[in-house]
């Protein structure tokens, strides 16, 4: 006589398709594991004092195990599944003995591994009120959940929505991120690109001595020069802020000699602050410290923050005093002035991004400095405070700690550091705007070098594979193919090939891209010409 089988199928929900869709919000299925999940599963096991616990996820014909204690499996069918009928449940659905209850005595999980003989799965059940699956505890004995364990089982399955929205909400802000990064990205392009043709026309023409021209059209270029320069500025400030908050905003330390460095601050200080009749008082005490190793661009960028603000809300003859401590552990910079000064309420607003205080709208300026300021020093592990009082002036004070690696026992040798590039060196630049393409030729031929263009990257392929070059200058966003493609095509067909990226894009660097396709370096527009000279010196010197 042939035996029935008497197990039985779980209802299907009548919420099945929002359920489902609700699971699916969560991108959670076949995920890797994560140890929040897993210690969740693990206290249900002790609490419950099982050898099996599970967090499983009910899908259209499987269930699938998010994290799991004592079992091997990954998955098992919807139609065998316990959690199955405790997603039509509110509470604990509890099973104490499945040999004598109908609906499971016959089930596969039952008559044979894991020989499930005791079940309790407490539904987990989303914001929107579907049951998505369950956290569940099983045992190969018949057993009873007492009052607190049940209780605790009920908890734990809010915890695991809880995180379940957690790691949601983190995946929406990556989401957002990466629209951001693309977004400021393409502004910093965008906006950088016709800078970069502007000052580099500009500069070049002012450097000229044959270029002939009236003193009235010289000063007009001398402006144009300065308010590229200072649109430059914001720009940068605005794209600086947005890698202080994302964290790609990188240091690059190089050896700094203490007195050459500050006796150039102390210049450009008192070049500002005699435009406005403003006395400066500097005092650097660097205790026998010759070098330092930091980051001297944004240091730079700090003090001559901190000095232009106190030349800003300073009036004639009045004067600011500047006093520097280097040590072998930090460096101190205190910045006070005896200006217009801060009220005690606007002193909490002063690092908000473009939030200007008081009623001095006299200055120009998008209230970024400071907030910048506090990022590069938070990135190089200082701090910053501010104390005023209004109408009495304001004192900032910077602390930068430096430890063993930053202190340089020998001199730079600048003459050393300084070398020479090889001025044979045979050059592509990669670029699709003409007149940037015009600027480059104007740059390169500054130092004597001769430059091909090419103006796409399907032309960059031909040209490098045709004529090998030295190195190739790679403009990024080009109207066929972008320079990481470009890039990565030259790269097959010649490994060896020196790529620098030439872009106005300053999220460049940080870009997976980058490296993949065989970039080894950026150079940012508008650039400096030392900057394009450091670049040569390092992969091409003189031999």
């Amino acid at each position: 006589m042939e035996s029935t089988q008497t197990m039985n199928i779980a209802d299907m929900p009548a919420d099945e398709i929002s359920r489902l869709n609700a699971l699916y919000r969560y991108q959670i299925l076949d995920s890797e594991n994560e140890s929040i999940f897993d210690e969740l599963t693990q206290l249900a096991s002790e609490i419950c004092d099982t050898p099996i616990a599970l967090i499983s996820l009910i899908g259209p014909d499987r269930q699938w195990f998010k994290s799991k204690v004592g079992l091997d499996a990954e998955e098992t069918a919807r139609d065998i599944a316990f959690c199955s009928h405790a997603i039509n449940q509110e509470n604990v659905f509890e099973v104490n003995d499945t040999l004598l209850d109908e609906r499971f005595k016959d089930n596969p999980l039952v008559t044979s591994d894991p020989n499930i003989r005791f079940y309790a799965g407490a539904p987990l059940i989303t914001p929107s009120g579907h049951a998505i699956g369950t956290i569940c505890a099983i045992s190969d004995k018949p057993k009873k959940l007492n009052t607190h364990q049940r209780k605790a089982m009920e908890i734990l399955s809010r915890e695991v929505i809880s995180q379940l929205e957690l790691r949601l909400r983190l995946i929406q802000l990556q989401k957002e991120n990466e629209r951001t990064t693309e977004f400021l990205s393409r502004l910093s392009h965008e906006l950088r690109t016709p800078l970069h043709s502007i000052l580099s026309l500009s500069q070049l023409m002012l450097a000229d001595g044959e270029f002939k021209t009236s003193q009235k059209n010289t000063s007009y270029l001398q402006h144009i020069d300065f308010s590229g320069k200072r649109l430059l500025e914001l720009v940068t400030s605005i794209l600086n802020i947005s890698k202080i908050e994302k964290g790609c905003l990188e240091l690059h330390e190089r050896t700094t000699n203490v007195q050459n460095f500050f006796f150039n601050i102390d210049g450009i200080a008192s070049s500002l602050a005699n435009k406005k009749r403003i006395d400066v008082n500097f005092n650097l005490t660097s205790n026998n410290i010759d070098c330092i190793k930091i980051d001297d661009l944004r240091l730079t960028q700090i003090i001559l923050n901190l000095i232009s603000n106190s030349i800003k809300f300073s009036t004639s003859k009045q004067s600011i005093f500047i006093d520097v401590v280097v040590n072998k552990t930090k460096i101190v910079i205190a910045v006070k002035d005896n200006g217009i000064g801060i009220s005690e309420s606007d002193i909490s607003l002063l690092f908000n991004k473009f939030q200007r205080v008081g009623n001095n709208n006299t200055e120009e300026g998008a209230g970024l400095g400071l907030i910048i300021t506090k990022g590069l020093v938070e990135l190089m592990n200082g701090d910053i405070k501010l104390f005023s009082k209004l109408d009495e002036g304001t004192l900032v004070k910077v602390n930068i700690p430096l430890n063993h690696n930053n202190i340089d026992e020998q001199p730079a040798n600048p003459d050393l550091m300084r070398k020479s590039f090889d001025p044979n060196i045979k050059i592509l630049v990669v670029e699709d705007n003409n007149i940037n393409q015009e600027v480059a030729k104007a740059v390169f031929g500054s130092i004597k070098l001769n430059i091909d263009i090419a103006d796409n990257g399907a032309s960059a392929v031909i040209f490098a594979n045709k004529y090998k070059y030295d190195v190739i200058f790679m403009d990024l966003h080009l109207p066929d193919f972008d320079g990481f493609e470009a890039s990565r095509r030259i790269i097959k067909s010649n490994p060896q090939q020196n790529i620098i990226a030439l872009t106005a894009d300053v999220f460049a660097k940080q870009s997976p891209k980058l490296i993949a396709c065989g970039i080894k370096d950026v150079l940012n527009k508008p650039f400096d010409l030392s900057v394009l000279l450091d670049i040569l010196n390092k992969y091409f010197p003189m031999k």
